[in-house]
């Protein structure tokens, strides 16, 4: 699965692109917490999510960019069988 962040202009727009595309709840609080919150019981998450167009969230939003890069590499310290990426950036 990919994910391109090359569009994105706010952070609204981050959490509603990462809704939409890994099927977050009708209810989520589109927040870093509520981030973390869905993306760590994420059971359903068939493959790799590859996530393109970081360094443009980097520009533009950097606090939210540090943000998101930590919550990322914690995901990746989960058990899951599945892991997400920044590009050609890999976490373990």
């Amino acid at each position: 699965m990919t994910i391109d962040l090359g569009s994105i202009n706010t952070v609204q727009e981050i959490h509603l692109k990462f809704k939409t595309e890994l099927g977050f709840s009708d209810d989520y609080k589109m927040n870093w917490n509520a981030f973390w919150e869905a993306i760590s019981s994420l059971s359903d998450l068939e493959e790799d999510v590859s996530i393109l167009h970081f360094k443009h969230i980097e520009e533009i939003l950097p606090s939210d960019a540090d943000i998101l890069r930590e919550l990322i590499m914690d995901f990746n310290r989960l058990d899951g069988e599945y892991e997400m990426a920044i590009e050609n950036e890999m976490y373990e």
